[in-house]
């Protein structure tokens, strides 16, 4: 048993199995990740720059029936960057989430199961 936290060598190693993940750090860091992909992809496009007798980024102007004000242009970086940070900060969410949930009920059917195995 440890002095500070008053845990068995057990139960530590159970909380370090299953560690749980911090839904606003989690957010913050997909979002993150999520804004400068799609700044960054829209800016190489503008630095770029089309081809003789095309437009800039047809494929990716694509996200502007998804994303309201987003185009391939300086401006709609910058609605992109905000909504990348959204919809990943979302996903980031959801993710850990997700996961904390799903590892809570394992742990809860495991302890459950230990448990009904002992009175046996």
């Amino acid at each position: 048993m440890t002095e500070a936290t008053g845990a068995t060598r057990e139960e530590l190693i159970v909380q370090a199995a299953f560690a749980r993940f911090d839904l606003v750090a989690l957010a913050i860091a997909v979002g993150s990740v999520g804004a400068l992909a799609l700044w960054t992809a829209t800016a190489v496009l503008l630095i770029k720059g089309p081809e003789p007798g095309s437009t800039v980024g047809p494929h990716l102007a694509l996200l502007s029936y998804f994303l309201p004000g987003y185009s391939v242009s300086w401006s709609g970086s910058l609605i992109g960057l905000v909504w990348g940070l959204l919809l990943g900060g979302a996903l980031g969410a959801v993710i850990a989430l997700f996961w904390n949930v799903v590892h809570h009920v394992y742990l809860a059917l495991a302890v459950l199961r230990r448990h009904m195995m002992d009175e046996v």
